[in-house]
C-alpha cells in the first residue's frame, strides 16, 4: 500500500520521497515505476535507504535526509509485519518484533519530524494500523497489541496537536493482498482466515484511493471498505453483541 500512495501522489505531480530498507534494486525499481507515471519531468522522486527500528540513529538519519529534500508536508507511516500465531505460539521475541516494528518504528519516525512541522506550523503524519487494531482477531495477538497501541498513541497526539496546524490521521484498513498477505497465506490458522473474511479482502488499488481520499480530507480514522466500515460501527456500538456474535460463530465453525 506503500508503494500504491506513492505512485498516487507521483501521478498527481507531488515529489515524493520513498523511505524503506529493501536493497538498492528494490528501491530502484519503486522509483522508476513512480517516474513512470509523473506528469511533470523535474519532479523530485528518489527513494533512500531507512530503517525505522534503528533507533540509535533514527533521528540523526532523518536529519540528514530533511536538510536534502526538506521537511515533508505528508509523512506516511506504512512499515509493519505480522505474525500469525496463537499467544502461547507466539515466542516473546517475536511479539517484541512485532511491538517493535508495527508501535515504536511508527512512534520514532513521527519524533524526528514533528519539531519541524510545528515550528514551521504545518504537516500531516499518517499512521498505519489495522482493522486488527480495532477488534481482536484470533492469532493476531502481537498484531493486534501492536495496532491497538498505535490507536491509542493516534488518538493522544490528535488532541495534543489541536491548533498547531499539523495533524495526525489513521488509517485502519481490512485484510489487502499485499505480498505480506500473500506470504502469510500458506500458514495462516483457519480461525484467523475466517473472521478476516467476514471483513473482506480489499483489492490494493481500490484501498489506496479510499485511503488516499480520507488523508485529502483530514480524516481522524480511515477505514477503506464498506464491510470493514460496518463491523468496525457495530464493534464500537454493541461492543457485548459483536464479541458474543464472533465467539458463537467461532464456535460453530470450529
Amino acid at each position: 500500500m506503500g508503494r500504491g500512495l506513492a505512485h498516487l501522489y507521483a501521478g498527481q505531480g507531488c515529489d515524493v520521497v520513498l523511505l524503506a530498507r529493501g536493497t538498492t534494486g528494490q528501491l530502484q525499481e519503486a522509483v522508476d515505476s513512480c517516474r513512470e507515471l509523473a506528469p511533470d519531468p523535474g519532479q523530485a522522486i528518489m527513494a533512500e535507504f531507512l530503517d525505522v527500528t534503528a533507533f540509535d540513529t533514527l533521528q540523526s538519519d532523518m536529519d540528514q535526509l530533511m536538510a536534502r529534500h526538506g521537511v515533508p508536508d505528508l509523512l506516511i507511516l506504512c512499515a509493519g509485519v505480522a505474525t500469525n500465531s496463537t499467544f502461547l505460539d507466539t515466542p516473546r521475541e517475536k511479539f517484541d518484533w512485532v511491538l517493535e516494528v508495527n508501535l515504536a518504528g511508527s512512534r520514532e519516525m513521527a519524533r524526528t519530524v514533528l519539531p519541524a512541522m510545528l515550528k514551521r506550523g504545518s504537516g500531516q503524519i499518517v499512521f498505519f494500523s489495522s482493522m486488527a487494531g480495532m477488534l481482536g482477531i484470533y492469532g493476531y495477538s502481537a498484531y493486534s497489541a501492536s495496532k491497538f497501541a498505535v490507536n491509542g498513541l493516534v488518538q493522544a497526539l490528535r488532541q495534543e496537536l489541536l491548533g498547531t496546524g499539523v495533524s495526525v490521521n489513521l488509517v485502519c484498513p481490512p485484510e489487502v493482498q499485499t505480498p505480506m498477505i500473500a506470504a502469510e497465506a500458506a500458514s495462516v490458522l483457519p480461525q484467523t482466515r475466517f473472521l478476516k473474511d467476514l471483513g473482506g479482502t480489499l483489492e490494493p488499488e481500490m484501498a489506496v484511493r479510499k485511503i488516499a481520499r480520507g488523508i485529502g480530507r483530514n480524516k481522524a480514522i480511515i477505514i477503506p471498505g464498506a464491510r470493514a466500515g460496518l463491523m468496525a460501527w457495530t464493534a464500537r456500538h454493541f461492543p457485548w453483541l459483536f464479541g458474543k456474535t464472533s465467539e458463537l460463530l467461532l464456535r460453530w465453525k470450529f
